[in-house]
């Protein structure tokens, strides 16, 4: 009986092992493939693989030439960790077939000439897929205005247009092209010199032209609205240090007597020929308001840092002369000449800045302000003896048709002497 007992448990035990045994996992099959420009390395595309249910599998995507980008994994990829990652993975659950995707790339190189920049997408050379839509803003420098793309153009719809865009169906290479701003600026003037009692006509009147541009060209002829004309040359002095005649220039000239109230001045630019410029022509209108008193009471003293003169305020002209409003109308002017030759040495604008009845002629060039001063300091000048005249300036209203200055006023008996010697300076 005990025999029989111990081969029943074996026989038994047996019978349960065989029941355990799990059944094999589930297989799956992964299929790859690539688009041109790039392959799957890992696994590899010659598929399909074969994975056990779960697997983890490594997914690696190369370019294979120079110029071509991947992009992603399409098809089944649910069970793919991040679709956009060239070096990924795949959990098999299931069949799959999948594919890399690869696009070309283009180089876009940028660049612009002088005068101004491109500020979208910026300069250089950048990478884009192909296909891709870039949006190009140029923008110019002061003084400057945008004038037209240039090189591998031929999908840019206006290259005329400073906010433009570019399709990438190649490498391109362009550039952004400024050009100078022309400008043709035309003024005519009285200057008066003589006592504010004085009528006009009495003040030994002068009219003025004056002509500031950067359009080449020979000398300027005014047409004046009695009929006449008057040719107008080339003038430099210490308050155009920017005119250098080859590519500024400046022109200025006179004629006696009153100008013509709401008369018609017309300026024409002129070549070596005689013959007029292109773009070179403009007017003024002398519009004959109210001028303003000279300075009254010009005196001057020593002081340790230069020169200090003061005058009594002139009266307010409205919409003409107005230095203390804001925007400033007008300005007073201080100007010194050497008396031996006449010529200016120095010159003082109240403006653009809120113009008070004094100034400080400065010693020192160090003490000189850009856009303030011209010319030389009270240490840089020989010794000799010169005149300060203190002056006003008028300018046309507002939104009339009259351009720059309307009046210059000056009296002669209010001229401050002083002399230079071994470097003292002595006041009379």
């Amino acid at each position: 009986m005990a025999r029989v007992s111990i081969f029943l448990i074996v026989v038994v035990l047996i019978s349960g092992t065989v029941g355990c045994i799990a059944p094999p996992p589930a297989q799956y099959n992964l299929n790859i493939s690539s688009t041109e420009g790039g392959s799957v390395t890992t696994p590899g595309e010659s598929g399909p693989y074969t994975y056990d249910e779960g697997t983890v599998v490594n997914l690696v995507a190369v370019e294979a030439e120079q110029g071509y980008q991947f992009v992603n994994w399409t098809g089944d990829v649910g069970a793919i960790a991040n679709v956009n990652g060239a070096r990924t993975t795949i959990t098999m659950s299931g069949d799959y077939s999948i594919t890399a995707n690869f696009v070309r790339i283009y180089s876009l190189t940028i660049s612009s000439s002088v005068g101004g920049s491109v500020t979208g997408p910026g300069e250089g050379a950048f990478p884009y897929r192909a296909g891709s839509v870039v949006n190009l803003v140029a923008a110019a420098d002061s003084g400057y205005h945008f004038v037209n793309w240039t090189g591998d153009v031929g999908t840019i719809a206006d290259v005329a247009s400073a906010i433009a865009s570019i399709t990438m169906d190649s490498s391109h290479i362009i550039s952004a092209n400024f050009g100078i701003d022309l400008y043709f600026d035309t003024d005519a003037w009285a200057v008066l010199d003589g006592q504010g009692t004085l009528p006009p006509e009495e003040r030994s009147p002068r009219v003025f032209f004056q002509i500031r541009t950067n359009i080449v060209m020979d000398r300027v002829r005014v047409d004046m609205p009695d009929g006449g004309s008057v040719i107008v040359p080339a003038y430099n002095d210490l308050s155009s240090p920017d005119v250098d005649q080859i590519t500024t220039f400046r022109f200025l000239t006179y004629v006696t007597g009153m100008p013509i109230a709401d008369g018609e001045y017309v300026f024409t630019g002129l070549d070596t020929d005689g013959e007029p410029v292109p773009e070179a022509r403009n007017t003024d209108v002398w519009l004959g308001v109210e001028p303003p008193d000279p300075p009254t009471n010009v005196r001057a003293e020593m002081i340790e840092d230069g020169v200090l003169v003061t005058w009594d305020e002139s009266a307010v002209v409205p919409g003409s002369f107005e230095p203390a409003a804001e925007p400033q109308l007008g300005f007073y002017m201080l100007q010194i000449f050497r008396a031996e030759t006449g010529s200016g040495v120095y010159d003082w604008y109240g403006a653009p800045f809120i113009s008070v009845c004094s100034y400080m002629i400065p010693r020192d060039r160090a003490d000189f302000v850009e856009g303030r001063d011209w010319g030389v300091s009270l240490g840089e000048m020989h010794d000799g003896t010169y005149h300060i005249a203190c002056q006003v300036n008028s300018v046309a209203p507002g939104g009339s048709l009259g351009k720059g200055y309307e009046y210059s006023c000056f009296d002669p008996g209010q001229t401050i002497i002083f002399t230079i010697q071994n470097g003292e300076i002595a006041i009379e």
